[in-house]
């Protein structure tokens, strides 16, 4: 993936309050101006922005920036001005060059460290020094909504590549879904390399608590070309029992890009937290 953006986006609904990194590519396959990305949930709150091509985008932000600077009270020198405009646009490019040493947080820290930076976790390493994720570790199967028969082993692993963006310790998920003995698609767009692994995002952020809770997990299944009729990504978080045998995964928003998301019946196509399955653990 030669070119792409990376969306900072942030959820301010009444649920979350989080901080959404997406992986999007700028050139294939989306090829005409003006496309739009929306976040939608069960409820009544929805977001969107505009989606541009890199020299698209390089334009508008250096128009925004300099509508920015001529509101401001001092004149500022024509190079000053350049230069900002160049370092605020470095911003916006996803990569993990340049970075000598890597900065070390403790996952649970993830959105603290984003908020302090201006939403940049560019170079960071999230490690999860409180093991938080070891008590998702193992197989397990349930039947969830619509009858279907869900097995999934859940691995973690260390220190994940996001997007070349920063790197975290994450879970990752490998899925089995079955109705009537005849699987179901699974999503395949944000599989570990090598693996098939859908990798797993990070603890969640409860806005109501101002903190994360670590025993809830979220996971986008994204689907992509490979995983037709089915499109877009939908955002379910594992709620895992004090006593680590049970999780309960729940549906939280969707995200569509470009076509309207297409969903499979396995999860629920309304109610936010709306239970997906319930699995109770096989297998440590």
């Amino acid at each position: 993936m030669d070119k792409a953006f990376l969306l900072l986006v942030r959820d301010s609904s009444p649920h979350s309050d989080e901080i959404i990194p997406l992986l999007v590519t700028p050139f294939s396959p989306l090829k005409s101006k003006g496309k739009l990305i929306t976040f939608e949930s069960s409820n009544t709150y929805s977001y969107s922005m505009a989606l541009f091509t890199l020299r698209e985008y390089t334009i508008k932000a250096t128009r925004q920036v300099g509508r920015q600077f001529k509101m401001l009270t001092h004149p500022i020198p024509s190079a000053v001005r350049a230069l900002s405009v160049l370092l605020f646009f470095a911003l916006f490019l996803p990569s993990n060059e340049g970075y000598a040493q890597t900065q070390v947080a403790a996952l649970r820290d993830y959105h603290q460290v984003a908020v302090n930076n201006y939403y940049n976790s560019r170079g960071y390493y999230f490690e999860d020094q409180h093991h938080d994720l070891d008590k998702f570790v193992g197989e397990w199967e349930g039947t969830g909504f619509g009858g279907y028969q869900w097995r999934t082993r859940i691995a973690v692993q260390k220190k994940a590549n996001c997007h070349n963006f920063y790197w975290s310790d994450a879970l990752g998920l490998e899925l089995s879904i079955k109705k009537d003995g005849k699987d179901a698609i699974t999503p395949t767009r944000d599989l570990i390399p090598g693996t098939s692994f859908i990798q797993g995002f990070g603890l969640r952020w409860v806005k109501q608590q101002q903190a994360v809770d670590p025993n809830i997990y979220k996971v986008l299944f994204a689907y992509g070309v490979s995983d037709e009729p089915y499109r877009g990504t939908v955002e379910v978080l594992l709620y895992i029992n004090a006593t680590h045998d049970t999780i309960v995964i729940r549906r939280g928003y969707t995200i569509e890009i470009e076509y309207s998301a297409n969903i499979p019946d396995y999860i629920p196509s309304g109610g936010y937290l709306a239970e997906v399955c319930t699995l109770r653990r096989v297998k440590k």
